[in-house]
């Protein structure tokens, strides 16, 4: 029995083998029916060029362009404080705000111009005794040329025996009278320039003395400069105040300004624009006008609260750049002004820029040549285009700059490729695509390029 089965065995592997032959010859020929790939649908947008300002983001505090710290001019007993001169109130200018007691200056003013009085009554008789001296003068120099021709005659008689030598002595003794009045009366008249000189100087002392008088005077009541917001207050009615002591502060509510901190390789961004005014700024610099440099290069800024962003926007204008950079952001400073921030305010919406109010500031270059695209279409530094045959292109790419919903580039790309715009996962490049345009977002395109001029 155990001889019969193992023969059995190579029998029943035979068997297995021609039945497993059998089966693979029955089974029917595999028909290839190649089938399309799968076709995937996308939205695409014109990549199209366009002038865009090119602007980037910084954020400072409001500061007021003018905060004066008023101090009493003279000393004083205060005799007077406006009821609204308060911290916080705003008052228009030339508002009297603080009086002084001006009785003391008041008599000093009388006293002043009394002085002054006497000293011009003064000159005025010196003048006129002038004039009269001089008259003398003449009249004396008459006398003397009289008297010395009366002694010459007399003298020339003596000489002939007919007349007497005490005639002649008595002549003689006129003349020289006469010689002597006239030295006095000269030296009179050449002493009065110096008298005058003298009155001159004491009118002038008493002017300037009245002025001083009228000005403490003036000094008495103070009026605020400017339309103003109160600040500080450090003075109460009935007390005495010495010359030098602070009354109040008051900010000028007119003009704010801004020292909004930049990231500095950002200004790379709007510095590309420059490049054409290069002689211009050179020649502007040359003068020390920032201002007219600004306003040349067309360089603005608006500015906004930080974080409000649905609120109102300020219309700014740069007047300075800071002339040191922040040791610990290595950001730069831009100094901008916002005119007249108090008019057309609106509770709740539109509140006036007030100090210490924390603000974003756009900086706004020239116009330049960009390719905008939507910053959701840039996908880790690739963008997604439909290239030939409606198939799947990507291109490596860095923008030059990215700004609110755009990302800016200057090449890379070029007007008229179609901009894939819609989410595609996986992104095979070569895949078949069905390109659909999107009108919409072509024209919300459109309409953010135009937001940035």
């Amino acid at each position: 029995m155990l001889l019969e089965k193992k023969r059995a065995l190579p029998l029943l592997a035979l068997v297995g083998i021609a039945l497993a032959i059998l089966l693979i010859k029955l089974q029917p020929k595999v028909q290839h029916n190649p089938q399309a790939s799968a076709v995937t649908p996308v939205s695409v947008i014109n990549i199209t060029r366009a002038k865009v300002r090119p602007s980037i983001r910084g954020f400072g505090v409001v500061e007021p362009d003018v905060l004066l710290s008023l101090k009493a001019e003279i000393a004083g007993k205060v005799v007077y404080v406006h009821p609204q001169l308060r911290k916080g109130a705003m008052l228009p200018a030339n508002t009297p705000v603080v009086r002084i007691d001006d009785k003391d200056y008041q008599l000093a003013l009388k006293q002043a111009k009394a002085d002054l009085v006497s000293s011009q009554a003064s000159l005025k008789e010196l003048k006129l005794n002038w004039q009269d001296a001089k008259k003398d003068l003449q009249l004396a120099q008459k006398k003397l040329q009289l008297a010395q021709q009366e002694y010459d005659r007399m003298a020339a008689l003596v000489k002939q025996g007919l007349a007497s030598q005490t005639a002649l002595d008595s002549e003689n003794t006129k003349l020289l009278q006469t010689k002597q009045e006239v030295q006095n009366l000269s030296n009179r008249v050449s002493i009065l320039p110096a008298q005058q000189e003298v009155l001159d100087a004491k009118i002038v002392i008493a002017q300037s003395t009245v002025e001083t008088q009228q000005r403490n005077l003036e000094r008495t009541e103070i009026l605020l400069p400017f339309n103003a917001r109160i600040d500080a207050m450090d003075v109460v009615e009935g007390q005495f105040v010495s010359a030098g002591n602070t009354l109040f502060a008051a900010q000028d509510i007119s003009k704010v300004l801004i020292n909004a901190q930049f990231p500095l390789d950002r200004f790379q961004v709007i510095a590309k624009g420059f490049a054409k005014y290069e002689k211009l700024l050179r020649s502007i610099l040359m003068r020390h006008d920032s201002t007219e440099m600004f306003q040349k290069l067309g360089l603005t800024a608006t500015v906004k609260l930080a974080g409000n962003h649905n609120g109102s926007v300020w219309q700014a204008k740069v007047e300075r750049i800071s002339n040191t950079l922040d040791p610990q952001t290595r950001t730069l400073g831009i100094i901008v002004s916002v005119i007249n921030s108090y008019e057309n305010v609106e509770p709740g919406t539109r509140p006036p820029l007030i100090t210490g109010m924390y603000t974003e500031v756009n900086l706004h270059g020239i116009e330049q040549d960009y390719y905008p695209v939507p910053r959701s279409a840039l996908h880790e530094q690739l963008l997604y285009l439909v290239g030939d045959g409606n198939r799947l292109q990507t291109i490596a790419v860095s923008p030059d700059h990215q700004q609110d919903q755009l990302a800016l580039f200057s090449q890379g790309i070029s007007e008229g490729q179609q901009l894939i715009v819609s989410d595609l996962f996986p992104a095979v490049p070569g895949m078949p695509l069905a390109p659909q345009h999107d009108a919409a977002l072509q024209q919300q395109l459109m309409q953010w390029t135009e937001e940035m001029d």
